[in-house]
Parts: C-alpha cells; structure tokens; sequence
C-alpha cells in the first residue's frame, strides 16, 4: 500500500514540525549559540597536507596570512604575520600524521627550498568550531654552522 503525502503551505509565523523528534546531543557534539552543531571530523592525511601547504604559502608570503588565520593559534599567527622578507618557496615532499590523542593530529613533513631539504613539525588539535594549528614549526639549520665530514 503507497501511502499519499501532500504539503500544506505554512501560516503565517507557524513553526515546521519534524516527523522525528530531534536526536539528543551526543559526547560528540557541542552547542554554538543556542543551536547544536557536530563536533569537526577527524582530519585526514591529505587535508592536514593542504592545511600545511597553506600555512607554508603564508609562511612564505605568497598567500595573505589573515586568509590563515581561523587555522592558526594567536602564536602561530603572530609568526605569519610579522613583517614579511623574501623567502623562498617552500613545497612539501612528504607528510607524515599521527594521533597521539584523540583530539590532537601531529604532522612532520620534508620540505625543500632552494633545493634544500628542510623538516616541518606541526600540531594540530580540535576545537568546538574546527582544526586548528597550535604548533608550526619549519626546522632550519643555524647560520654559520658548518656540517662536519667524517675523514
């Protein structure tokens, strides 16, 4: 048997009703200004890989750092930020993630510049409105520093 539904046109200021009532708020849920909103997903490998390749592009220069900013923590801004010199342009090579908690993402990845290798470290932990970027750190070796050979 096909059961017939027809939609009726609302009164005016007359809430919509919902068939199922609403489902309860889960430990992985929050709530956002009076509305219940789904704890962010788990990120994964390949988007903490583009998250890093835009906070490198700011890193360098090439993309305005406000457009990074909702990713980042105020520190790791502040750093994006800062009055900008040339740098040379950073392009990730390899990534690697894992999750030492279950709101937390921990990113190392090889980078090269000028064709220099360079590591990444990055840390990532989940907040009630997303991912967001608490550690960012391009690992370079200090001026004046030179590699010692063994003989």
């Amino acid at each position: 048997m096909i059961e017939q539904h027809r939609l009726r046109t609302l009164i005016h200021c007359e809430a919509a009703r919902r068939a199922d009532p609403p489902p309860s708020v889960t430990p992985l849920e929050h709530r956002r200004g009076g509305t219940r909103c789904p704890e962010p997903r788990q990120l994964e490998a390949s988007e903490v890989g583009r998250v890093l390749n835009m906070l490198l592009e700011a890193y360098d220069g090439r993309r305005p750092a406000a457009q990074v900013r909702a990713l980042v923590a105020p520190e790791v801004y502040a750093g994006f930020s800062s009055p900008s010199r040339t740098r040379p342009r950073h392009r990730t090579q390899t990534i690697h993630t894992c999750t030492p908690a279950p709101d937390v993402i921990e990113a190392c990845a090889r980078v090269e510049a000028d064709g220099r290798s360079f590591a990444l470290a990055a840390r990532f932990t989940r907040t009630p409105t997303g991912w967001r970027c608490v550690r960012f750190a391009l690992l370079k070796p200090r001026p004046g520093r030179a590699l010692r050979r063994a003989a």
